[in-house]
């Protein structure tokens, strides 16, 4: 995008990129949406960004945050959220859409909505825009602003030429050009569909739950369905009890005990939610704690006592802060261990161990318990009640009455004492093919990024600067999940599929190619290697993984390796699109 300076602002300075020149344009000016673009070229931190927002009127902010911004270049204006988007800073993004930004910004005069920017931006930015995608969605951009076909059934790559539009979709779709929706398909992956297609699904922030989030500090609470796969329900029980819990400032700790399969998102969906409330987390594994002592440490005066323990200290450094606690395999602790909680779960209070007499208060800990007990009674509750819905008729079915025959089933084991001391029983549900299909995708998400990644000789860095070209990612990732997928490994059988059977094979293949790696190639177009699926003899499948050259970055192709001689502006007005194809031809 083309740079945005101040050049108006009568500043008394010199303007350099870092943040006291922008603490010094919002003391000695007045505000300037210039300047804030600037900023975001500049890599000024989000936090300065935001001292800067805070100087003036919030109304006045929300209202200049949507005024467009003129670069002079051919005539075009980009409200400021494209400019975050550019930078690929999920929280800056957040930042300005908490401060009034519309998630549903258009580039003016193409009309471009900023999330297809986003898709599109990841291909001649040559960088991951993902997050930044969850994150606009998650507050608020409407999945609808690209075209339904492109999403709708998300397995499927998106066609190249989309089916005629109705009368009142011509204008709404109009700046998806042919050239346009040609590079939404090179870059549309599988895991950024399904989350479209979620967003669908999901209800509306009401300005109630965003003021609310707003005030709390919590908003960004609101992305954690885009932060895991599947599990809806989850989430969203946890997004109410978090908000809850916020809202009628309640002075006690919030108990949530996820129960379910293994390698369902438990742990993740704890990471998650530590990460995006900004708060740290400790994981205790239960396997390993035995006695009172293994968790807390010996009280003092008694030997050892000194040393504390993970937890002791954990609850000793966050005393009257804002923390998460997750317990690992909380259904193999031990009675006296259920005893030691109790007060510490209903009254939030519990004494250091390493201290005679000094009180920690543990009110605003988030503990998370999670366990696979119950799991037979998810399952049937999945196959009499969910597995052959479709996604939005099961977010609409009540779990209250699989919840309630949980905490029967966990007062037999922990206690009737400690089961009525959570806050709430969360089921983590099966996944569905197509979940599982996408769980996949995003381990081989994982594996695309890191081979991106420059070479670097010195650290040992070898498969690097690597294009994985995953052909027809839908079609890969559900063979992938449905011949290896272990009901009871769950994720982690499809991460060791992915291993085996994609990271195996191009390990192979690259040690297949002559010539010794140097840094230097780091200056070249990306060696690019083509994964598929493809049919064997007999009837037979099979994952196959082939070098295809190193593709010149003078011509276009599907294969995503864009140099900047290659890349083009998807916001240029069409005529002067057409020009430029024409000088290219």
């Amino acid at each position: 995008m083309p740079k945005v300076q101040p050049w108006h602002l009568n500043t008394c300075c010199t303007l350099t990129s870092d943040d006291s020149s922008l603490d010094h344009l919002g003391e000695c000016q007045d505000f300037d949406i210039e300047a804030l673009v600037w900023a975001i070229q500049n890599d000024l931190s989000v936090s300065c960004v935001e001292r800067y927002l805070k100087r003036w009127n919030a109304s006045r902010i929300k209202q200049e945050l949507n005024k467009p911004v003129e670069t002079h270049i051919y005539h075009k204006f980009y409200p400021v959220l494209f400019f975050a988007v550019e930078r690929n800073c999920p929280e800056l993004v957040r930042l300005l859409c908490g401060a009034g930004a519309n998630p549903a910004q258009q580039a003016l005069p193409t009309r471009m909505p900023v999330l297809a920017y986003c898709i599109i931006s990841a291909e001649y930015q040559l960088s991951d825009t993902t997050d930044v995608l969850f994150t606009l969605l998650a507050m608020g951009a409407n999945p609808y602003d690209l075209p339904q076909d492109m999403w709708c059934d998300y397995i499927k790559n998106p066609a190249k030429v989309g089916p005629q539009l109705l009368d009142a979709e011509v204008a709404k779709y109009s700046w998806c050009s042919l050239e346009i929706r040609a590079a939404l398909c090179r870059t549309f992956n599988l895991l950024q569909r399904y989350q479209f297609k979620m967003a669908s699904l999901l209800p509306g922030r009401t300005a109630r739950s965003k003021q609310v989030a707003a005030a709390f500090d919590i908003t960004p609470l609101f992305e954690i369905p885009f932060q895991i796969i599947g599990q809806r329900l989850a989430a969203r029980t946890v997004q109410e009890w978090v908000m809850s819990h916020a809202l009628h400032h309640i002075e006690m700790p919030l108990v949530l005990l996820f129960t379910g399969p293994s390698g369902h998102g438990k742990t993740e969906l704890a990471k998650r939610m530590g990460e995006l409330l900004s708060l740290p987390l400790l994981k205790i594994d239960c396997t390993q704690i035995c006695f009172t002592t293994d968790l807390f440490g010996p009280q003092a005066p008694y030997a050892g006592h000194e040393a504390g323990s993970p937890l002791n200290n954990f609850l000793a450094d966050h005393s009257g802060k804002k923390a998460v606690v997750f317990l690992d395999e909380f259904e193999k602790t031990t009675e006296d261990i259920h005893k030691s909680l109790l007060l510490l779960f209903d009254e939030g209070f519990y004494k250091d161990h390493r201290i005679v007499g000094k009180q920690l208060d543990c009110t605003k800990i988030i503990w998370v318990l999670a366990s696979n007990q119950g799991e037979e009674l998810i399952q049937k509750y999945w196959d009499d009640h969910l597995a052959n819905k479709p996604e939005y008729a099961q977010l609409q079915i009540p779990i209250d009455p699989l919840q309630r025959k949980l905490e029967q089933s966990f007062q037999s084991t922990l206690g009737a004492p400690l089961t009525g001391r959570l806050s709430a029983i969360i089921p983590f549900l099966p996944f569905s093919n197509e979940e599982r299909a996408v769980t996949t995708y995003k381990f081989m998400r994982k594996l695309f990024n890191e081979s991106r990644k420059p070479i670097s000789v010195q650290a040992n860095q070898l498969a690097r600067h690597l294009f994985l070209n995953f052909v027809h990612d839908g079609a890969l990732a559900s063979f992938i999940a449905e011949k290896y997928f272990s009901a009871e490994l769950g994720a982690r059988s499809l991460l060791k599929a992915v291993n085996t059977q994609i990271c195996h094979k191009l390990t192979n293949a690259f040690l297949a190619q002559e010539g010794e790696i140097s840094d230097v190639m780091n200056w070249r177009a990306w060696d690019c290697y083509d994964v598929r699926v493809e049919d064997l003899k007999g009837g037979f499948k099979e994952i196959v993984v082939r070098a295809n050259g190193v593709r010149s970055v003078q011509k276009r192709s599907d294969y995503q390796v864009w140099a900047p001689e290659a890349r083009f502006d998807p916001l240029r007005p069409a005529n002067v699109l057409d020009s430029w194809r024409d000088e290219e031809l």
